[in-house]
């Protein structure tokens, strides 16, 4: 982005945009703010802005139990029953699960055991490990391929995330991880699909990611709704008995 184009996508003058780059203007909390929303930044960013010209946090960022969110968690949680009895989960910015509906817990018990439950999971190293879900994935290298394309998407898209860039690098440090497809103006595809098998037990999966609209708040911005649903009648089926059983 040049530098006119961020000044007027900003509503400031080039020449008072470079007076602040250079430091021989100080820049206000307004102008701050309207640079971050020119550029698109992230709410953590901008609060990260906002700290480096010397003014306090503009976004908050709440535990999701915390009673700030309470609404929002409502809606996550009724987005999540409402899916069944389809799997859905609910990931952090660096891909850790935090709630996940009946379903998917149901899926995830059947191919990983009850032990393998009892520890914290993490959305892209469960399926890139080669301990974890790997096994089972019949499309594993296409799977792969787009994950980790979204995974490097997310990272670059915030590089002075600390938490994130390591668990990025530790993803790569993973055996036989793809080289990931370097392209720096597509994004990753909305969807993906992944097939299961374990024993006699067959399931096609197609993914999609849902994020809030206008978050005010870092940890609801960060969030990820990952919902799945049957790739065919047949996986329906599979998923519908695995309900049946579990009433």
């Amino acid at each position: 982005m040049s530098q006119a184009d961020l000044a007027f996508e900003a509503g400031i003058s080039i020449k008072h945009l470079s007076f602040v780059e250079t430091g021989k203007a100080v820049a206000s909390r307004g102008i701050l703010l309207q640079l971050a929303a020119a550029l698109g930044l992230a709410l953590r960013d901008r609060n990260a802005l906002l700290e480096a010209g010397g003014f306090a946090r503009q976004y908050g960022e709440h535990d999701l139990a915390a009673p700030e969110i309470a609404d929002a968690r409502r809606a996550i949680d009724l987005l999540l029953r409402r899916h069944e009895p389809f799997p859905a989960i609910v990931t952090d910015r660096q891909w850790n699960v935090i709630v996940a509906n009946r379903a998917a817990a149901r899926l995830m018990t059947m191919l990983l055991g009850p032990v393998r439950m009892q520890r914290p999971l993490n959305h892209m190293r469960m399926f890139l490990s080669p301990d974890e879900l790997r096994p089972y994935v019949e499309n594993w290298s296409n799977l792969a391929a787009a994950l980790l394309a979204r995974a490097r998407h997310e990272a670059m898209a915030a590089p002075l995330d600390l938490a994130l860039q390591s668990t990025w690098r530790k993803l790569l440090k993973l055996p036989d991880i793809p080289v990931p497809h370097l392209n720096e103006t597509a994004a990753p595809g909305p969807l993906c699909e992944v097939r299961l098998r374990k024993g006699e037990v067959m399931l096609g999966l197609v993914g999609t990611v849902l994020t809030l609209g206008t978050p005010q708040d870092v940890t609801l911005q960060e969030m990820r709704v990952e919902m799945f649903i049957p790739a065919d009648e047949a996986s329906e089926a599979v998923l519908t008995a695995l309900a049946a059983q579990d009433a």
